[in-house]
């Protein structure tokens, strides 16, 4: 059976991606977050507010599994903002990855980078598990179905010749009580750390730090597009006394195609001016100058100008 977009997207009455602009300036816009115990529920709150005074448009949010689902609520004409992951932002793209189940999705645009995020994998320590191997075998959490986790790291996990038993997709909190109950091996999220979720679980309890040797994370980024060796360094979680080798990648504020641009500009510049309320929410969230690149994914044409008024290159060819 062929898969359309409509039936992917489960036959929701799709906005088209010139909508809003041929309406003018809307009075009101949906912002896609994610699940509790993640970041993007934190931040896309602070960043709505600070974008509604600046904007004056309400916005309202909608609680999706994070990464996947926020682009898929924008595809369906249900949200107007959101936030994703560069390597599930070209899953989208090129219609590769599972969820999209070769389907290409291309009406969001990226407005501005937030922060990284790092594949965190834990794991009880009476499990025995300390290494990538021991995860082969084992049932492993990966977050939310919609998350970043869920649409990347079954890939991950192949391409370093790693085959756990099963994984499993659900809310960050249930997956690690699950696992300190002994139902699943271990937990491996992608997002901003510390993780909530997984912070929370290292108090006061004895878990590995799952890490990725260099060989292995360089694998990884010439295997998985948009992800890239990281480090967690020392002390990021309660116990960890030495910094951690990983793979990660870059989060975007993404919009509909079809945002106005005067309104793209204005949600952008208001998480431009006001880094250091963000980087409160979130660990190292904030933009620097330099030159952004959407590596294959395309900037709204108003956000590109705001970047660039902040004094950050937008190559012409990544807007659009």
């Amino acid at each position: 059976m062929t898969l359309s977009r409509r039936t992917l997207l489960g036959g929701a009455l799709a906005l088209p991606a010139s909508a809003l602009a041929d309406s003018g300036w809307p009075q009101a816009l949906v912002m896609g977050t994610g699940r509790p115990g993640g970041y993007y529920a934190a931040y896309g709150p602070e960043w709505g507010q600070l974008a509604q005074a600046s904007a004056g448009v309400d916005i309202a949010y909608r609680a999706s599994g994070g990464a996947a689902g926020n682009i898929l609520l924008i595809e369906q004409g249900t949200a107007q903002l959101g936030m994703t992951t560069r390597t599930v932002a070209l899953q989208a793209w090129s219609g590769a990855g599972t969820w999209t189940a070769g389907v290409k999705f291309q009406d969001f645009r990226a407005l501005f980078p937030m922060f990284p995020s790092i594949l965190q994998i834990i794991s009880p320590r009476a499990t025995g598990i300390t290494t990538l191997a021991g995860l082969a075998g084992q049932v492993v959490g990966i977050g939310p179905d919609g998350g970043s986790g869920a649409a990347a790291v079954p890939a991950i996990f192949v391409s370093v010749g790693v085959l756990p038993q099963r994984t499993v997709a659900g809310d960050y909190g249930l997956l690690v009580r699950r696992m300190l109950a002994g139902e699943i091996a271990a937990c491996a999220f992608i997002g901003a750390p510390p993780m909530p979720a997984i912070a929370q679980a290292a108090m006061g309890r004895k878990l590995s730090l799952i890490g990725f040797s260099q060989a292995e994370a360089a694998q990884v980024a010439r295997v998985c597009p948009g992800m890239q060796a990281m480090v967690l360094a020392a002390g990021v979680f309660p116990g960890q006394s030495v910094a951690v080798g990983s793979v990660g990648t870059a989060n975007y504020a993404i919009c509909a195609a079809g945002l106005p641009d005067a309104l793209a500009k204005a949600v952008t510049l208001a998480a431009l001016k006001n880094a250091p309320a963000l980087a409160a929410v979130v660990p190292g969230a904030g933009c620097t100058a330099g030159e952004v690149s959407g590596g294959g994914m395309m900037f709204h044409p108003g956000a590109a100008a705001a970047l660039r008024g902040f004094g950050m290159a937008v190559p012409a060819g990544d807007v659009g």
